[in-house]
């Protein structure tokens, strides 16, 4: 287990932050005079920047310069800063599994698109061809289209035919 004064952490990583912090809390306490209230104004302006804390053990201290701050009636709340609280980093674990998450999502958002152009595409074609043969039609326009042919045929000869007759009489006549 992972505990820094009576803070519990989830990495030996962090456990060890934390404790690099309580030893820099005990340095400072031992070499400051803690009740002066302006060696804790100026001290407590100095620690409150970012980077300086970054685990729960040093927000405590710094929770605890703040209290004592806002009991000196001199100062002015207006004048002691809000603590600033960094931003949790994200564990390597869960980077992973977050990055795992991104990959497996453009994965499926691609293949999301993709399969949806075909489907539009399929609709599409079926849109533009309903005109077109189908298997089951497909005798059935052949039959016509031979049908038509045949009817053409017989008009164009009936159409020479006629053509030959009216040659032969006019050929008699010159005759």
């Amino acid at each position: 287990m992972n505990i820094v004064d009576g803070f519990e952490f989830e990495t030996a990583k962090e456990a060890e932050q934390a404790k690099k912090e309580l030893s820099g809390i005990r340095y400072i306490k031992q070499n400051t005079d803690m009740k002066d209230p302006d060696v804790v104004y100026k001290l407590y302006l100095r620690l409150n920047k970012p980077g300086t804390f970054s685990t729960p053990v040093g927000m405590a201290f710094l929770v605890e310069l703040q209290e004592y701050l806002h009991t000196i009636p001199y100062i002015k709340n207006e004048e002691i800063r809000p603590i600033y609280v960094p931003k949790k980093q994200e564990s390597r674990a869960q980077k992973k599994k977050t990055e795992s998450y991104k990959k497996k999502y453009h994965v499926a958002l691609f293949f999301t698109i993709v399969l949806t152009l075909v489907i539009v595409s399929m609709f599409t074609i079926t849109y533009i061809s309903g005109h077109a043969m189908y298997v089951v039609d497909y005798e059935n326009e052949v039959i016509d289209k031979y049908e038509n042919w045949q009817k053409e045929l017989e008009e164009r000869e009936k159409a020479v035919e006629e053509r030959e007759k009216a040659l032969d009489k006019t050929e008699a006549q010159n005759k």
